[in-house]
Formats: structure tokens, sequence, C-alpha cells
């Protein structure tokens, strides 16, 4: 009868502790797709225990980790695999979306539209910064948590299959998660062999506030290093040379050739193949996008004063020896203002055929916001999607008389165009490498690295800085920035990666372009059809890239 009473009772306390186990280690965890938007408080995603990858050579793979429990709870995780030695593990980090992105351009209060094609309405948080870990463990702030897993492309020491096992224990419960990773023939070539032009614009300046730096100290270089790095990890090939190297010293114009050319070796160590440089003239001090005549940026002159035309004839006759003694010529790209209009054109052209009369090979690049006015004047166009979408026939016409065509975005457009504000689905970035392709824009430009207004980690949403701009102009959630300042250097971010994949998909959409002409249409179609008509299936992407590889 004890002996009973003893079993009972034995098998009592295995069932209670078994309940009491479960009971603290309520956790759920999964795979989900790079491209998936999740989000530290709600979430309805499928969580995979096995998911399958595909990758060309040359290419990192990257793996995220969804994982649902209470709050301040500790999690330890390993990795198993026979081949793959370099696993780095990131936690990601969210960000606020303070209001939805509008249906034109700006954000919703710009024209009071509601803009229904957001990922979510504001306000609310979404997992953006890639926070590299130093440790294999981690301890939850938020109902979800997101964990990345990468393995650079130099640890795939061949084509073929690698298997990588996740395995995440909260000290009650453990869970595996499968990885399969096919690594094809198809490979990306190296940052200065890239086809596509990638450019942020860089703030020196807010590197500078954000890591306490000094400019061109020895600190100072090691940390732009770090950002250069990073920039190349992310396919960005383009950099714009910091303004004051060109700068006006008692009442002469200078050029600080030894900063200058050691600023663009930093750059060049990683493979970047072009270098912008600053803008000539503006619209004066007070912004005024209704003055026919552009202002010199040094002297503050009228371009047709004498002082205007004589600054700018002193600038390119520097720009030339200098682009000439570094070997420079055919990767540097001249800017003269930026977004010139209608009302300005004619100025712009001025200026255009002057630099032309000095330096007859140097390429003039621009982001535009006229066409017919601007003819003749530039070489490398750089219009809004939009505009080019909407003008696609004047672009077409400009190509065919040997000049090239980016396009880029801003705080415009908004509602369904391919854009990289944060209320966006990341597949939309993504597909700027495939409409690449499909119109041989070649590239794109945009605005915002590190332009920060506001603290990045705390608010996305804010104020234009223009002194036109009214009071209800906002520029969208992470237009100005798509990268963030770590306590050690630069992080990257789920966007920023999102549009090094599309910059890859190029790579391999201008192979089977010279391959296969109408596969390369096929594939391209099943997916893309312009900036406003394309596919935000996930998995439909990832099945016809998987096609994609194996079609090279």
């Amino acid at each position: 009868m004890i002996t009973i009473r003893l079993k009972t009772l034995f098998f009592l306390n295995v069932i209670i502790l078994i309940n009491s186990q479960s009971l603290f280690s309520q956790f759920e965890t999964g795979i989900i797709s790079t491209l998936e938007a999740a989000y530290p408080d709600k979430n309805n995603i499928k969580l995979k225990k096995t998911f399958s990858y595909h990758i060309p050579q040359n290419s990192d793979f990257e793996a995220l980790i969804l994982i649902k429990s209470k709050k301040n709870k500790k999690f330890t995780f390993n990795s198993k695999s026979k081949t793959l030695k370099n696993i780095n593990y990131s936690i990601i980090k969210p960000v606020p979306v303070e209001e939805n992105t509008g249906l034109d351009s700006r954000t919703e209060q710009f024209l009071g539209k509601i803009n229904p094609h957001v990922i979510r309405r504001a306000p609310f948080e979404v997992f953006e910064i890639i926070q590299p870990l130093t440790k294999n463990k981690i301890e939850t702030v938020n109902h979800f948590s997101l964990l990345r897993i990468s393995v650079k492309s130099i640890d795939f020491k061949s084509t073929g299959n690698f298997k990588l096992n996740l395995i995440l224990n909260d000290g009650f419960k453990t869970e595996q998660l499968k990885f399969k990773i096919k690594v094809h023939d198809a490979s990306i070539p190296k940052l200065e062999k890239s086809k596509f032009f990638y450019t942020n614009w860089f703030n020196l300046s807010k590197m500078e506030e954000m890591h306490n730096l000094i400019r061109w100290n020895e600190e100072w270089f090691v940390m732009l290093d770090k950002y250069a790095k990073l920039m190349a990890e992310g396919r960005q090939n383009c950099i714009i040379i910091p303004h004051e190297l060109i700068s006006l010293k008692s009442n002469k114009i200078s050029l600080d050739e030894e900063k200058m050319i050691s600023f663009i070796n930093v750059f060049k160590k990683y493979g970047f193949k072009y270098f912008e440089s600053p803008h000539l003239l503006n619209r004066g001090a007070n912004d005024d996008w209704g003055s026919p005549e552009l202002k010199t940026k040094l002297r503050k002159k009228g371009y047709y004063s004498e002082e205007g035309k004589k600054e700018i004839d002193t600038i390119i006759r520097k720009i030339k020896s200098f682009t000439k003694k570094y070997n420079l010529e055919n990767q540097w790209l001249q800017h003269i203002a930026d977004e010139p209009t209608d009302i300005n054109a004619q100025c712009y052209k001025d200026v255009s055929k002057q630099i032309k009369l000095i330096y007859p090979e140097v390429t003039i690049m621009e982001a535009t916001n006229a066409k017919e006015s601007l003819s003749g004047s530039i070489d490398l166009w750089c219009p809004l999607i939009n505009d080019f979408q909407e003008n696609q026939d004047f672009f077409e016409e400009r190509e065919k008389k040997g000049e090239k065509i980016l396009i880029y975005t801003c705080l415009v457009p908004g509602g369904k165009w391919l854009n990289r504000t944060l209320d966006m689905e990341r597949i939309r970035q993504v597909y700027f490498g495939w409409a690449g392709s499909k119109y041989n824009t070649f590239g794109y430009l945009h605005w915002g690295l590190n332009q920060y207004k506001a603290n990045p980690f705390k608010q996305s949403v804010v104020k234009h800085p223009s002194p036109q701009a009214s009071s209800n102009n906002f520029l969208p959630a992470g237009d100005t920035h798509v990268i963030y300042p770590g306590t050690d250097g630069p992080l990257s971010s789920l966007r920023f990666e999102a549009h090094r994949q599309g910059i890859e998909d190029y790579e391999l959409l201008e192979k089977l372009k010279l391959k296969n002409p109408n596969k390369h249409k096929r594939f391209i179609k099943k997916l893309f059809l312009n900036y406003t008509n394309y596919s935000l299936s996930i998995r439909k992407y990832e099945r016809i890239r998987k096609n994609l590889l194996k079609s090279i």
C-alpha cells in the first residue's frame, strides 16, 4: 500500500514538474523570410522549423528567427554545422513609425489623404536595426524578439548544399531550427566590377556628432573606414565628396588635394567606382525655387555675374587637374545644382556649357525635376521614379543619344510607388534592382544615408528642413537614413540589406539578359510590371529568384 502511494506521489511530482516547466518555458520560435515585416508587439506570421535558401556565389547568407515569449526572458543559442564555422548573430532592434507615408508624398498629414498601401497603420514599431551580438545569449524586452543569423560568403568554399542547425534554449525548453542552403554556380561580381550604380548621400557632420569625432584626425579616419566598409557590404559604390574640400580661403578658391585623395582612397580600398563632386551652385540662402538664376556656393553670387562665372571656371580647372593627376577622369561625376527646374533650366544649361568647354570629358550628373528644358546639358540623368515612368519616352530618347539614366526617391513618391520608407514592404526595395534591369536604369540615388534630423532610434518622422517647407511638411519614416550610429561604428538595417539583395538580383538578371533575353523578360514580367504594379508575394519572389539562379 505504501509502495503504491509512493509511486502515485512520484508520478504526480513528475506531472507537476512537466507542467511547471511548460508554464515557465512558454515560448514559440521559427524562421521567417528576411523580407517579412515583423513587430515587437504582435505578429501573424507562419513560423517554420525548416527553411531552404538559395544564394549565388559571393553573397552572404542571412536568416531571421522570430521568438514569441514573455518579457525579460533569457535565451541561449548555438549552431551546429559540419562545414560552416564563422557564424554571426545579431539582435534586430525596433524603431518607431509615428505617422504613415502619404498617398502622394511626405506623410499623410501633408495632403490629408489616407494611404492604404502601408504595412500597418501608425503609430507602431517595426524591427529594423541590426545590432551584432558578442555572446550567444539574449534577454527579451518585448513580446516578440527577432534574431538574425548570418554567414559571410567567404565561408562558402564551394558551390553545393550546406546545412546549419540553430538550437535555442530558455532553461526549460529547447527548440531546433534547420537551415538548408544551396549555393548556386551563378556569382555576384566584386563591387569594383558591379554594373549597378548606387549612392546614398553621406553626412560627415552627423557621423562626427554621433561618434564624438574631430574631422580629419586619426580616429576620424578609422571611423570613416568602418562606414565605407558597411556601405560597400550594402553594394553602395559611389560617395559624394565633402563640400569643404573645395573652399574659399583668403578670397582665393582652393581644392585641398591631400585631404581629397586621402578621403577617396578610403573608399577605393573597398571597391568604390564613382565619386560625386559637391554641388557648385544652389537656389540661394532662402532656397528660392522661383529664381531663374542659380547662386554660387562659395561666393554666393549670381551665376551671370562676373564673379559667378569666374568661380565656376576656377573650380572646374582645379577639378580637371586633380582628376587627371590621380586617373579619376572616368570615375568623377560632376554636379552643378541639385534638382534644377524649368525656371532655372537655362541658367543650368549655361553652367553646363561653360564646364564642357573647360573639361569636355567630364560626366555631368544630376537629380532632376525638369526634362526638355535641360536637354543637352546632362550626361547622367537621375529623375524621380514617378517622373521616369510618366515620361519614359523622353528618357529612352536621351539614352539613344548616349546619355544614361538613374532613378531616385526621396520624400516622394508615396502610395504604391517603390520607395524605402519604414511602413513599406521591404520587397519594394528589392524591385529597384528588377526595375533597373527591365528599363536599363542602371542605378539608384537616395539623399539619406545618415541625414539624421533627430535621434534615429527614437524618432523616424521629422520636420522638413527646407526654409520653404510648410508647417505640415514632414519627411516620411526613415527617409533621412538607412543605417544607424552604433557605439563603435555604423549599424546596418533590414532595409539596407533588402536593397543589397535587389542589387544582387540586378547583377543576376543582367547575366540572364545576355544569355537568354526572352527568359529574362519572362522572369521580370512574373514579378514586376512597373514601379506601381508588382507582386508583393514573398513566396512567389523567392520561387522565381530560385529559378533565376538555376538559369544562369
